[in-house]
């Protein structure tokens, strides 16, 4: 390329490369193709519009690069987009599984998941007994679909898709005391949203309701009344936070300022106060039973639940519980009604397992067959049930109802998955780890969370909800894929 004349343009040498005119014509198509679509998203987007679209690009620019080298933000961002962002971000595409925010950060963690696998196989380490079990069960729900024709396909991507990347991101990505920690603070954090919607809700405080789809009763179960959260639906908002309450428990006895451990016992009463106003009793018992678990097990945790009693005794003296001890609760709590409809329903459960015993009636298909199985039924020490009472009925646990509907193949697959956790739960706890954030009060919170997702799952069917499966996997994952510098922990025989 020859000089420019003085206020002039540079001339092109007869004798250039190729390649450089080539370069020079590609910069240019790319310059005014980039002007024409900043132009038309101009006038079509506005202003405001514009900002929106460059804010999410940088954002996007930014968490790549992070996720690059950690992927624990993305995984926080993803359960909190589950919690509620979905309602608000949900598109509707006829034929495929329709799209969300949460959905689309289920894939982008997939995609730099596996690139972390590419750049470090070390992170694929035994034991791989658990991981196993849960993608056969996936791949044998998808199996399930086809063999028992269920149009059930897009209830597949949203509940067993999610539990088995999370416990797959708590098994492989988790690796060190400041991821776990990242986790904890931020599903607390979560827990306080979680608090402050149930709460507005009962109060009426529409300001602080958000998404506002929670106000719509056309959107998840509504149910006047009851607190139902960002995931519209009173009983699994409640088993929600049976779980999550003992979050605080854990934090109030981190080493941590005085106040901050202060303001965790105060989440304790504000995230009990959010349970109780989802009027569900299973949950109550779930929390019931997991405070007790993380108590028999942690003497910090036992000076907890002794305040707690203490408040409570203080609450009954002054009479502040008749504040609550409304008519409303005393119709859920004396309520026996669902007791006859569900043990209608248990019978006919078994009548379907009689004749469906390895692969189920199909999945999410047994309210198909309920008119065909409904009849009456005398049930041992309760007396005899009319035939209509199951009718509109579904199943209300994680346990008979996948063997209704998965047979015995599911159900196996699944209690050998928890099994596997178990144990390794078992292992973890022996070797008492001693880190910062990982320690035996990080293992009884988990067990205590644990304990709650499966005797929640004896009352409720929360198999069709991401969120609840979510957690328990990704924490699952944490204790069965977690190594403590402090220790080499034994393999599975």
């Amino acid at each position: 390329m020859k000089p420019a004349p003085l206020g002039g343009l540079p001339r092109l040498d007869s004798n250039a490369s190729p390649a450089t005119f080539w370069s020079l014509a590609l910069a240019l198509v790319l310059s005014l193709g980039s002007a024409a679509v900043a132009y038309l998203a101009l006038n079509r987007l506005g202003i405001a519009g514009m900002v929106l679209v460059l804010a999410g690009l940088v954002g996007i620019i930014i968490l790549g690069a992070v996720s690059l080298r950690n992927l624990i933000v993305a995984i926080a961002i993803w359960l909190f987009t589950m919690g509620g962002v979905r309602l608000v971000s949900l598109v509707s595409m006829p034929g495929l599984p329709d799209f969300s925010i949460d959905r689309f950060f289920l894939v982008w963690i997939a995609i730099f998941f596996l690139i972390h696998i590419a750049r470090d196989r070390q992170q694929l380490q035994p034991p791989y007994f658990a991981d196993i079990m849960i993608i056969s069960h996936t791949v044998y729900i998808l199996f399930n679909l086809q063999y028992c024709q269920s149009p059930y396909f897009n209830g597949w991507v949203h509940s067993s898709l999610p539990p088995l990347f999370a416990f797959l991101y708590g098994h492989y990505l988790v690796k060190d005391w400041r991821s776990v920690r990242t986790l904890v603070v931020f599903l607390a954090l979560m827990a306080l949203y979680f608090d402050i919607t149930a709460i507005a809700e009962q109060m009426g405080w529409r300001g602080l309701i958000w998404p506002k789809q929670i106000l719509d009763p056309n959107v998840g179960m509504w149910a006047p009344g009851r607190a139902r959260g960002p995931v519209v639906h009173p009983p699994v908002f409640g088993q929600l936070l049976s779980m999550y309450v003992l979050l605080f428990f854990y934090l109030a006895t981190r080493k941590i300022s005085r106040f901050l451990r202060l303001i965790s016992g105060v989440m304790v009463l504000l995230t009990l106060l959010a349970l109780f106003l989802t009027y569900t009793r299973g949950p109550w018992l779930a929390a019931a039973l997991a405070i007790g678990v993380v108590a028999a097990l942690r003497a910090s945790y036992r000076r907890i639940v002794l305040a707690l009693v203490v408040v409570g005794l203080l609450v009954g003296v002054f009479g502040v519980y008749r504040l609550a001890n409304t008519k409303f609760l005393q119709s859920r709590v004396q309520n026996t009604g669902t007791v006859e409809n569900r043990l209608s329903f248990l019978a006919l459960e078994m009548r379907m397992v009689r004749d469906h015993p390895l692969l189920g009636v199909g999945y999410l298909r047994s309210k198909e067959f309920v008119g065909e199985y409904s009849k009456t039924t005398t049930i041992p020490f309760y007396g005899m049930i009319r035939k209509g009472r199951s009718e509109g009925m579904v199943a209300h646990d994680i346990y008979l109802g996948r063997l209704v509907e998965e047979g015995l193949v599911g159900l196996g697959l699944m209690l050998m998955f928890y099994v596997a956790i178990g144990r390794a739960w078992w292992r973890q706890w022996r070797a008492n780890p001693q880190e910062a954030w990982f320690d035996r009060d990080l293992l009884a919170l988990f067990a205590g969370m644990m304990v709650s997702y499966y005797f929640g799952g004896l009352i409720i069917d929360y198999r069709y909800f991401d969120l609840v499966n979510v957690v328990f996997c990704l924490i699952g994952g944490i204790v069965y894929g977690y190594r403590s510098p402090q220790y080499a922990r034994p393999e599975l025989r």
